[in-house]
């Protein structure tokens, strides 16, 4: 039986074989959407330590309360242009790969609110173990996990998680 994929030389099967062992498929699912979302923000606010309150979906609103001042109201416009800038250049990457605006953001808090997210965030070393950055594992679990009517959508934001991972060479899930 394969319980690491690095022991056993087919790896696809051997993510098959770990995805249907997941202790919690569902919030596996809901924590991609809430690692995408997480990963767009930090990319236009990059500057920014906290996103408490910030989701994709009011990203424009967040652009305008970060870029002007709460005591004067003063508008910081190259602050504002930076940000949507990076914000468009983004969207433009994954609009390639059939993000929309319009659909995947309300979709995202639906999948967040409707399956959850971790209840733990795992180290590194855990992280590698249960197979939270194996592209094939997670790609896995999706497809075994998600109902039909939602599965092309939801592997649409994996393949836009796994596209940012591979643009800043980090691991699917930041924790």
């Amino acid at each position: 039986m394969c319980t690491d994929p690095r022991e056993h030389e087919d790896t696809a099967s051997c993510s098959y074989v770990m995805s249907q062992k997941v202790k919690d498929p569902e919030r596996l699912v809901g924590e991609i959407a809430f690692q995408l979302d997480r990963r767009i923000l930090s990319y236009v606010f990059q500057g920014q330590n906290r996103l408490y309150g910030f989701t994709v979906l009011n990203i424009r609103d967040k652009i305008i309360q970060v870029s002007t001042h709460p005591l004067t109201g003063k508008v910081d416009e190259g602050y504002r242009l930076q940000l949507s800038q990076r914000h468009a250049e983004l969207m433009a990457k994954l609009k390639q790969l059939g993000y929309s605006m319009t659909l995947h953001p309300p979709f995202t808090e639906f999948i967040i609110n409707t399956y959850g997210i971790l209840k733990q965030r795992a180290d590194s070393y855990s992280a590698q173990e249960l197979g939270y950055n194996s592209p094939d594992f997670l790609r896995r679990v999706v497809i075994n996990t998600a109902p039909s009517k939602l599965l092309k959508d939801l592997l649409l934001l994996f393949s836009c998680l796994s596209f940012m991972a591979r643009q800043d060479a980090k691991p699917l899930f930041l924790w």
